[in-house]
């Protein structure tokens, strides 16, 4: 009985894990939507092909990465779903919202981080034209994100 409770709760771990990435996975397949999504593979590629050319490990960090997700709006209708998202993950209670940016011109930028997950920081961006987001998910502290950002 204890080996299938210890079972199913790893079970529900990975599927919540799933999930989550799921919300994002959905700009895969929708129109109007740009979706890139890197993975980890590439990360350690990227990261020992220039520590190998040039010497510089600085951006060794990158491997923390496990996936990246760049979403960008190419229709109105595209620009809609994300400026959803973008507004309820404001009203998550999951989600603390980092750092908001609102200018005159009507363009706003918001930083989400997971509270559940707190490997998990999301960009999103909401713009006259157009709407993004960049989801990073890893292995990684706020300490070296502020880091490679120098």
């Amino acid at each position: 009985m204890k080996r299938l409770i210890i079972a199913i709760c790893i079970l529900v771990c990975a599927l919540s894990t799933q999930a989550q990435n799921q919300i994002f996975t959905k700009y895969a397949t929708m129109d109007g939507i740009e979706f890139v999504c890197i993975n980890k593979a590439l990360f350690n590629l990227g990261s020992a092909f220039i520590k190998s050319a040039t010497g510089d490990d600085s951006l060794g960090k990158l491997s923390n990465i496990e996936k990246l997700f760049v979403i960008s709006a190419e229709s109105e209708k595209g620009k809609k779903q994300i400026d959803k998202d973008i507004s309820s993950l404001s009203t998550d209670d999951d989600y603390e919202i980092l750092m908001t940016s609102h200018s005159e011109s009507g363009d706003n930028v918001f930083i989400f981080s997971n509270r559940r997950k707190p490997h998990e920081l999301i960009i999103g961006t909401i713009e006259k034209k157009n709407s993004s987001m960049v989801v990073v998910v890893g292995n990684f502290t706020k300490e070296e994100v502020a880091k490679l950002m120098q």
